[in-house]
């Protein structure tokens, strides 16, 4: 059953992510993301950190349907998707994210910045999404 406290814990966490990244997409361009290690060292840890809020609220949610336990965070939301709790284009592009997140876990020394600015400027409206969505569960 989804525990609406830990849907709302992990959701401010989100939301709190969402915030920086916001501001920092007003500040950090790609040029900069490619020669400032503070910028970098910012930007990272927020998509981290909004990345991993996304893929813990599908496996929160996830426990509540019928479906098996998610073998990967990309299954966490395809289960979503296939429980009819989010749709599946946008369980396509979380995928992503969940992608991006295992990146920046541990492929963080052959991070391309201009891939990183991409998402920056022009993919956090699938995490936006996501969290309107994770917010009518709790």
């Amino acid at each position: 059953m989804v525990d609406p406290k830990t849907i709302q814990r992990r959701l401010a966490v989100l939301q709190d992510a969402l915030s920086d990244l916001r501001r920092y997409r007003s500040r950090f361009d790609a040029a900069t993301l490619a020669v400032d290690r503070d910028a970098q060292h910012m930007v990272l840890h927020a998509l981290y950190i909004a990345a991993q809020a996304t893929i813990d609220l599908a496996l929160h949610a996830g426990a509540d349907t019928e479906l098996p336990t998610s073998p990967t965070y990309q299954h966490a939301f395809a289960h979503l998707s296939t429980a009819g709790r989010i749709d599946p284009d946008l369980a396509k592009r979380l995928m992503g994210w969940a992608g991006l997140r295992n990146v920046l876990a541990h492929q963080y020394a052959t991070l391309d910045f201009g891939k990183i600015a991409h998402a920056l400027h022009t993919q956090l409206g699938d995490l936006e999404e996501f969290a309107s969505v994770a917010a009518t569960w709790g």
